[in-house]
């Protein structure tokens, strides 16, 4: 017979499950799994192939599935913030590179100080600000023509 302190915890795993099947982005944060196989644990969002349900164990944060001996995954990377907020962060201190600068920075600098390629740099900005590079920095300079290209 099962305690009653067990019925949530069965309860929860199938919220868990839902949530892992749908690879639902909102339930990161909220938990981790780990697959026994292959020594990895991920987020719920992770696109990594479905580990059989026999494999897979949850966790209520990263530093849980660590102590129980499990490594980061190296695509979801879930001891890291989320994929999100590193974009705002990376495309913050471009900004900031930007409004530093006495000249403006061209794309290339900009994506050399990401550390990513021209194109992905251009189109990170754009899909965190809204705008491109060289918008930002002509609103910055009140609409003189900004030098990148």
């Amino acid at each position: 017979m099962l305690a009653k302190n067990q019925a949530p915890a069965a309860a929860d795993d199938g919220a868990r499950w839902a949530a892992l099947r749908a690879r639902d982005a909102a339930a990161d944060g909220t938990f981790v799994y780990s697959v026994k196989t292959t020594g990895v644990y991920c987020r719920p969002s992770c696109g990594a192939r479905p580990a059989r349900p026999e494999n897979v164990a949850f966790h209520d944060t990263p530093a849980a599935a660590q102590r129980a001996g499990f490594r980061p995954c190296k695509r979801c990377k879930p001891d890291q913030p989320p994929l999100a907020e590193r974009q705002a962060a990376q495309v913050a201190a471009l900004c900031r590179l930007i409004e530093a600068s006495d000249e403006v920075p061209t794309l290339d600098e900009l994506a050399s100080r990401a550390g990513l390629s021209a194109f992905h740099t251009h189109r990170l900005f754009k899909s965190v600000t809204g705008v491109t590079p060289r918008a930002y920095a002509a609103a910055r300079d009140g609409g003189v023509e900004a030098q990148i290209v």
